[in-house]
């Protein structure tokens, strides 16, 4: 019995040791043996011209399947169990329920006007909803698949993008120079901070101590400490920032510059400009794979996605998606195809 009980020790360490993977549980080794096909590592990127989502298998790097959505998919979230997707439809006004293991979008919900960001809450029950052509962030229900309520922004308040943090909803004004911030115990917005113009993306790093932001005509890149609101930093950029990315030690950012054309690469310890990606045609959104040594980016003028290789600072390869790609989101459960 002593025996057997080292050998397993030994089997287990091995193991481990020759995956780098930590430990899960039973209930979770369960769940991702029932995901089955859902471990498949792969990115979503919503196509505005052709109305269909292209998904990218990132270990062959080539597009492997499509599906249809409403009219112009913008952006998209995965719940949890990456078994349903949620796709802003932003010329249809809705939000389609995408299954991904059928690849159908079955349900289109009705929001606002010109739906645009969408954040999912952790425990997958709420989805917000920006649209652009109102004042409101949209509630939805995702168990009732409807709008329980709107959150009012203000007058003349034009929402944009929102990232969820615990229990703050941070959402950007883009005609007004804002970012509201929402607390989602009763979906009141409690402070509006004022950045620079058109702030666009804006997400938190790690441990959601920090607000990154965006903003694209005052060509820089704002932080925000999220508990004081006050701002830490301020980066400039070489062009009119869109999106961004920044690893999980902080020590990188990476901005994609549509109107410029370009990705650059800040080092977040100098915030200097140590990189720049030239001849991207409308770069606009961009995602890390799961070890953050490579980031992909849509190229919104065309019908590709580049692919950056974090170490050598340099676009490696392009993959062919739909006309006029927007969003792009990671298809991976917890654990799997980038954290081992």
């Amino acid at each position: 019995m002593i025996f057997k009980k080292k050998l397993f020790a030994l089997f287990l360490f091995t193991l481990l040791f020759l995956t780098g993977c930590a430990m899960i549980s039973k209930e979770e080794a369960s769940r991702r043996a029932e995901a089955g096909q859902l471990t498949n590592v792969q990115f979503y990127v919503p196509s505005e011209s052709q109305n269909n989502i292209t998904i990218i298998d990132i270990v062959e790097s080539q597009p492997i399947g499509t599906i249809d959505t409403g009219e112009k998919p913008t952006n998209l979230v995965f719940d949890s169990t990456m078994r349903n997707a949620y796709v802003a439809n932003q010329n249809s006004g809705t939000v389609g329920v995408i299954n991904t293991q059928t690849l159908e979008q079955e349900k289109e919900i009705e929001v606002g006007p010109l739906p645009h960001g969408l954040a999912l809450s952790q425990d997958n029950q709420t989805l917000y909803v920006s649209t652009v052509g109102d004042q409101f962030v949209d509630v939805i229900n995702t168990n009732e698949q409807q709008v329980k309520e709107k959150i009012d922004l203000g007058a003349e308040a034009k929402s944009n993008y929102l990232t969820l943090s615990g229990e703050k909803l941070f959402v950007t004004d883009h005609e007004n120079a804002r970012v509201y911030v929402i607390d989602t115990t009763n979906n009141e917005v409690i402070h509006t901070i004022d950045t620079g113009d058109v702030p666009r993306v804006v997400r938190t790093n790690e441990d959601g101590s920090k607000l990154y932001v965006a903003a694209s005509q005052a060509n820089q890149l704002e932080v925000y400490d999220t508990e004081s609101f006050e701002q830490i930093s301020i980066i400039s950029t070489n062009g009119n920032a869109t999106d961004v990315v920044v690893t999980e030690d902080e020590s990188l950012a990476v901005v994609t510059e549509m109107e410029n054309n370009q990705v650059e690469m800040i080092d977040l310890k100098t915030n200097e400009v140590i990189a720049t990606l030239p001849d991207l045609k409308g770069a606009k959104h961009i995602s890390f794979n799961r070890k953050q040594t490579k980031a992909y980016v849509t190229i919104s003028g065309t019908n590709q996605v580049a692919v950056i290789d974090m170490e050598a600072k340099e676009v490696t390869e392009t993959i062919k998606v739909g006309d006029s790609p927007h969003g792009i989101e990671i298809k991976a459960m917890p654990g799997i195809g980038g954290s081992c």
